[in-house]
């Protein structure tokens, strides 16, 4: 799986910009263990990390800076090998929440190719823009919402192929605003 994210947020009044895109790939699958090789790229740094999971996700080793780690040296260093896919799985784990149809609608769903895999996609848009939506003690008024959701064949497990969403949020009485994209740019379906 491949993934790009950009994007600006400003929490105290200097916006940050971010790029980086990353992408892992599984080398092999025992009956016990996955090696999988992750390579990210952030302001024109490439790395490239080996990461040895078992199959009920328990991270056991990780190859950084050509150094074989193990323990809890280990277990930080293969958090941050996973950075980049945190945003990833935030999106996933907020679909319910971005579909909900008093604030969104879909526009219709089609099979699209992302990298070698066909994936069923529909997309999403605002019922109005701006749309402001209050959860959780926080505010959200969004200017810009696109967001696409597919299941690869072969797969049950929905997940955000696309997203832009933009706009500001009011915490505990600070604004932040936002503008951000998220893509994946290939899967391969093991």
């Amino acid at each position: 799986m491949s993934i790009e994210t950009n994007g600006t947020l400003n929490t105290s009044g200097t916006p940050e910009s971010y790029t980086y895109t990353e992408s892992y790939s599984v080398v092999y699958a025992s009956a016990t263990t996955y090696k999988v090789t992750i390579t990210s790229v952030e302001a024109g740094q490439s790395i490239t990390e080996t990461v040895w999971v078992l199959r009920n996700g328990t991270a056991i080793a990780i190859n950084f800076a050509g150094e074989n780690l193990t323990g809890s040296e280990a277990q930080s260093l293969i958090v941050g090998a996973f950075g980049g896919f945190t945003e990833q799985i935030q999106a996933d784990s907020e679909i319910g929440f971005y579909t909900a149809t008093n604030f969104f609608h879909s526009t219709g769903t089609s099979t699209v190719s992302i990298g070698p895999t066909q994936v069923s996609v529909t997309t999403y848009v605002a019922n109005n823009l701006p749309e402001t939506v209050t959860s959780c003690g926080s505010t959200t008024t969004l200017t810009a919402y696109s967001l696409s959701v597919g299941t690869p064949q072969g797969t049950s497990s929905p997940l955000v192929t696309y997203e832009h969403i933009a706009g500001s949020e009011v915490v505990n009485g600070q604004t932040e605003t936002f503008n951000e994209v998220i893509q994946v740019m290939s899967i391969t379906v093991a």
